[in-house]
């Protein structure tokens, strides 16, 4: 009869410790999968398009870049195209397809938002984290919330004429954790003579 009792107790513990690693593996597989179903930011290289299709993203973000520009004389024109540029791939990156969101800015709009497993720079070294994102309406949205955040926050003074002194405290007041930011958008500025931008805004009236 002893015997009997303690062949039941090792059952029952044994059918315990079977149960608790099936839900701890469950829950594994479930965080895993969870994961794996998050997609990550990847960007394509600017040779992949054509030059229709650059001017065409370039005139698209340009136009209401001049307009935001006469309002508050803040964010250059040529700035905004080229973080566009860079953070959107021309438009093409999933992000923007997916959230209309041009500038990778990241957090929520108007409570809305996606999440995307992306690439920064940590003392040095590239790490992939998990990412919240702005989900705009809109291109037209995405662009006038970049623009007040920039000048909430990185570029404060006003009247900025020079493109290389905005990049410069884009870099210096943390807007990119990239290192190389700055000068990733003065390339672009020069590269697709965006500076032509500036001066049309420099130049009109409101």
């Amino acid at each position: 009869m002893r015997k009997q009792s303690w062949r039941v107790i090792v059952i029952l513990l044994v059918t315990f410790a079977v149960l608790i690693a099936g839900v701890f593996l469950r829950g594994q597989l479930s965080h895993h999968a969870q994961r794996n179903s998050v997609p990550t930011l990847v960007q394509k290289r600017p040779d992949h398009f054509s030059t229709r299709q650059k001017r065409s993203f370039i005139n698209r973000v340009g136009t209401p870049a001049v307009k935001l520009y006469l309002k508050n004389r803040q964010v250059l024109p040529s700035v905004v195209i080229a973080q566009a540029i860079l953070e959107s791939q021309f438009g093409t990156s999933e992000l923007t397809t997916t959230a209309n969101n041009l500038f990778g800015i990241k957090g929520t709009y108007h409570g809305q938002s996606v999440q995307f497993y992306t690439r920064e720079v940590e003392n040095g070294k590239s790490i992939k984290v998990l990412a919240q994102f702005r989900k705009y309406p809109n291109l037209a949205a995405s662009i006038a919330d970049h623009n007040q955040l920039v000048s909430e926050k990185f570029i404060k003074a006003k009247n900025i004429l020079s493109y290389r002194k905005s990049t410069r405290l884009l870099q210096a007041n943390g807007y990119a954790t990239d290192p190389h930011y700055a000068a990733k958008l003065n390339r672009l500025i020069v590269k697709y003579q965006l500076s032509r931008y500036d001066l049309k805004a420099i130049n009109e009236r409101v």
